[in-house]
């Protein structure tokens, strides 16, 4: 009696076991993690099916927009007709959206972790200008004047997404580029490009990920330099001339995204949106410097946006919500 007694606990033991590692459902892809953590990077023409790790005698998959707040307020909604173990996405239609799905297996039901359908590096490349303070003034949103002798350091701000670049001078003619365009700056590739010369400057890339896949950088968002011995580059002593502490923004105006910062920085402690009558209408604590902003719940107008850095620096800048 004793042993089946043992033998009957040891039974309900490995069963609770059981249940609960059926309980515990994983999402699982080939392209999983490659890239970004818990998320799917694939390019826009293809598809990617998502699977449990194990199986389960129901299935229910949800997807939810994608949302820079944390906690995302979009819902979940159940994709219709996705009952299966598993389920395809696709880069038209997917893309900037959570999935998981909900399994039941006798009496156990439970929700599997969330993965994002990661395309958003590739639909807004984006250039970020590193100006040494004191060495230029701004002319207009967009365009400075740089003293002789100094350097402007371009970056394409998604380096770990785009491969070979195209780096121009000034507005190419064509998107794609030809590879005669005039514009053209012979040898630049990287994913970045330090200017000494007059030009309107940008660049044109392919994903590294997806080589057929390339993006040219918006005509609006190329950024013209005009350099040469202007009276704010020195005071008479050989020494340059302070600047306020500004950040270069992009786009600016904008309707929806905003980045802010300098890689150098590379996060900013907070990030505060202030309207023209003082008011704060937006922040962002612990903000990196090459994530988006998104401002389109603003009213179009003129605001003032006040950058903090991890070290005390404070940036201020002025943008355009349209």
């Amino acid at each position: 009696m004793k042993t089946k007694l043992i033998f009957l606990t040891f039974w309900l033991f490995l069963s609770i076991v059981k249940i609960q590692a059926q309980c515990t459902p994983t999402i699982t892809s080939p392209r999983l993690g490659t890239m970004f953590q818990n998320s799917v990077v694939f390019c826009n023409t293809e598809t990617e099916t998502l699977s449990t790790t194990q199986a389960y005698g129901s299935y229910q998959w949800y997807r939810q927009q994608w949302n820079w707040q944390s906690p995302n307020p979009n819902p979940w909604v159940p994709v219709s007709g996705a009952t299966s173990q598993t389920l395809t996405i696709n880069g038209n239609d997917d893309m900037l959206y959570n999935f998981k799905v909900e399994v039941t297996d006798g009496d156990c039901t439970a929700e599997s972790p969330a993965i994002l359908a990661d395309g958003y590096a590739y639909g807004l490349p984006f250039m970020m200008v590193d100006l040494t303070p004191g060495t230029y003034e701004e002319v207009q949103p967009g365009e400075y004047n740089v003293c002789q002798g100094a350097t402007v350091q371009l970056n394409n701000g998604f380096p770990a997404v785009y491969g070979n670049h195209t780096w121009f001078k000034c507005l190419p003619g064509n998107n794609p580029p030809s590879p005669t365009d005039p514009c053209i700056i012979a040898g630049a590739m990287g994913d970045s490009y330090v200017a000494s010369a007059s030009g309107e400057y940008g660049f044109y890339a392919c994903t590294e990920y997806c080589p057929s896949q390339c993006e040219m950088l918006s005509d609006i968002a190329f950024i013209k330099l005009n350099f040469g011995n202007f009276g704010f580059c020195t005071l008479g002593t050989g020494e340059t001339k302070p600047k306020e502490n500004v950040l270069t923004l992009y786009p600016n105006p904008t309707t929806q995204f905003l980045y802010i910062g300098k890689e150098s920085d590379k996060a900013y402690s907070s990030v505060s949106v202030i309207d023209m009558s003082g008011k704060l209408v937006l922040q962002r604590n612990n903000h990196q410097y090459n994530v988006a902003i998104d401002v389109s719940t603003l009213v179009p107008g003129t605001y003032m946006i006040v950058s903090k850095t991890l070290d005390g620096k404070v940036y201020k800048n002025k943008f355009i919500k349209k």
